[in-house]
């Protein structure tokens, strides 16, 4: 959260307590015979120590009241321990005595930021970014610190109030809590856990991307794989195995991965973990790492990947079925998904980027064939993919719309462009598939001009000889 919004919120939250300290005046004044109480004893750190307390004045609400005036300074303590017994003695609401400690405390550590950004050297406009934040370079220290900083306020609002600083932070902005969605399949009893550890790896995996400033070396690689088998061995401590492949499919690199790459693909929740479970195998076969500047071994690694690749693949198709197999490969074209953006971006139906899609293997797919026919000439092979590109143009931009179609032509559609470009090194296509399979394309989502086309290809006649 940027410290605009982090100031708009603590100006929200003073304001909603200004109410809460005029009901406690008015209490005050109304009942003064109010039984303190029981005390309760905290072992409280060094660290928590330094920074709960900030002077320590007396906690004795009730003596204190019978020597002070009735305001708010008889409540309120630079002991957080005591601010907090005072108020609930008081009867106030427990979910306004968070809003007032976690407003002090954030105010507290935003001046504690504020202290250590002055390391900071003025800000220059010529100054370049750094490339992996974005913003002037601060030294790598003051980060740290900023960093440690955060930690210690969270820890300190969860020792105090028992409750999570960015979860109770996020209900003022109508933001979900991430621990709720994340842990909640989880028996509550080892949610926290569970929460502690990830939330404990994952800053030291940032640790090692900070480190190396956006270039990752073969060592800065087995670190992670380390401290990804070192997260795994403390979740398998305290989780089941059906609960940790529960985490699994929740936070592991591969879950994370497949939700991006499968944007387009939809799966059910029967799919995904079935897809899951056959992708997590692949990638625990290529764990290890390797030497990129070892030739040998990079061409061994590479070889083995592209066939265990094929066979993965098999598996998937078993799984989803031939129709859905197909959507599943469609999913993963970068030229589908930059249909689908597109689509987004100008609300469109996603059967558009079906369609186009579609057209677009059958175009390609023909075109192939017409490049690799040895008994066409020359003239007759342009001819040929020169009216396949025209038409299929046509298709497009009508099916499109002209400012959808144009911006398309931008971002991608570079293929129209090279539809009518002849390859003459093009390979002979492969045997046409047999009777009753799937095709690469839905050859029925295909205007019919382009789909007779493509059914009922001319006769050429043969080469002239010359």
């Amino acid at each position: 959260m940027n410290s605009r919004r982090a100031s708009v919120l603590l100006m929200a939250v003073n304001f909603s307590l200004l109410g809460t300290i005029a009901y406690v005046i008015y209490v005050m004044k109304v009942g003064p015979n109010i039984v303190a109480g029981p005390t309760k004893t905290r072992v409280v750190t060094n660290t928590v120590t330094q920074i709960a307390v900030r002077k320590i004045n007396a906690t004795n609400l009730l003596a204190a009241l019978a020597n002070r005036p009735l305001n708010w300074r008889a409540l309120e303590s630079t002991n957080y321990v005591v601010y907090i017994e005072n108020l609930r003695n008081f009867g106030c609401p427990e979910e306004t005595v968070q809003d007032i400690i976690i407003t002090d405390i954030a105010k507290l550590y935003a001046r504690r930021r504020a202290q250590l950004r002055t390391q900071l050297h003025p800000y220059k406009f010529w100054q370049t970014a750094d490339p992996i934040r974005g913003t002037p370079t601060a030294p790598p220290e003051l980060q740290r610190q900023l960093r440690e900083l955060d930690k210690e306020q969270r820890q300190l609002v969860r020792d105090l109030l028992g409750v999570d600083f960015r979860a109770e932070i996020a209900r003022y902005w109508n933001e979900e809590a991430s621990a709720e969605r994340d842990y909640s399949f989880l028996p509550p009893a080892k949610q926290g856990a569970a929460q502690s550890i990830t939330e404990r790896y994952d800053e030291v995996e940032q640790e090692v991307y900070w480190r190396s400033r956006g270039l990752l070396l073969n060592a800065d690689q087995e670190e992670l794989k380390q401290l990804q088998r070192q997260r795994r061995a403390e979740l398998s401590a305290i989780l089941s195995p059906e609960e940790l492949d529960e985490y699994d499919l929740r936070h592991s690199d591969t879950a994370n991965t497949m939700r991006t790459q499968l944007a387009g693909f939809q799966p059910t929740e029967e799919e995904f973990r079935k897809i899951f479970r056959l992708q997590r195998g692949f990638e625990e076969n290529f764990d290890q790492a390797f030497d990129s500047r070892d030739d040998a071994a990079m061409a061994l690694k590479t070889a083995a990947q592209r066939e265990a690749q094929e066979a993965l693949n098999q598996e998937v198709r078993k799984v989803l079925g031939p129709e859905r197999f197909a959507e599943y490969q469609r999913a993963q074209d970068t030229d589908y998904r930059a249909l689908l953006q597109l689509g987004e971006r100008f609300e469109l139906s996603p059967e558009v980027a079906n369609k186009v899609y579609s057209v677009k293997q059958g175009a390609e797919q023909y075109k192939l064939q017409v490049e690799s026919n040895p008994n066409l000439t020359e003239e007759q092979r342009n001819q040929a993919v020169a009216a396949l590109a025209r038409e299929t143009e046509r298709w497009v931009a009508a099916t499109m719309g002209d400012p959808v179609f144009k911006a398309y032509q931008k971002t991608g559609g570079q293929w129209l462009g090279n539809l009518p470009v002849v390859d003459e090194s093009a390979v002979p296509p492969p045997p046409p598939q047999p009777t009753g399979t799937t095709l690469p394309y839905d050859i029925n989502l295909l205007p019919p001009e382009l789909k007779n086309f493509l059914l009922n290809p001319p006769v050429f006649p043969p080469p002239v000889k010359r």
